[in-house]
């Protein structure tokens, strides 16, 4: 009897040590298109975000209240990342990203903005 209490006792602490051991989700209503990361991975675009503008999260985000939806840039971004979803989709649904790279995919903000809070234009001919 005993044996079988600390079986299930220990099986019971296992399971929790496990659970602690997976990532963490976003999961939060003020996150509409960046669903499914890791709070690390979702901390990453953000940065990669801020490299690929040169900008700040205040940029985007309400200072001090970066869930506020006062910043009109906030719904500019979250429809600039749905473009690239799409466009990552129809052109390259196999691409991968390595460490270290947007999980977003192969075309990312820094395609186009190259460290700009403008998309970089060609040069006219």
């Amino acid at each position: 009897m005993r044996s079988a209490v600390f079986a299930i006792l220990l099986s019971s602490v296992w399971g929790m040590i496990a659970r602690a051991q997976e990532p963490a989700i976003v999961d939060a209503p003020s996150v509409k298109v960046l669903r499914g990361l890791t709070v690390q991975q979702f901390e990453a675009e953000m940065q990669l975000m801020n490299q690929a503008l040169g900008v700040s999260c205040g940029f985007c985000h309400t200072r001090g209240n970066f869930a506020a939806e006062t910043n009109p840039r906030k719904a500019t971004a979250r429809r600039m990342i749905e473009m690239v979803r799409a466009i990552d989709q129809q052109y390259f649904p196999d691409h991968r990203p390595a460490d270290g790279e947007s999980r977003l995919g192969k075309v990312t903000c820094f395609t186009c903005h190259q460290g700009s809070e403008r998309p970089k234009s060609a040069p006219a001919q």
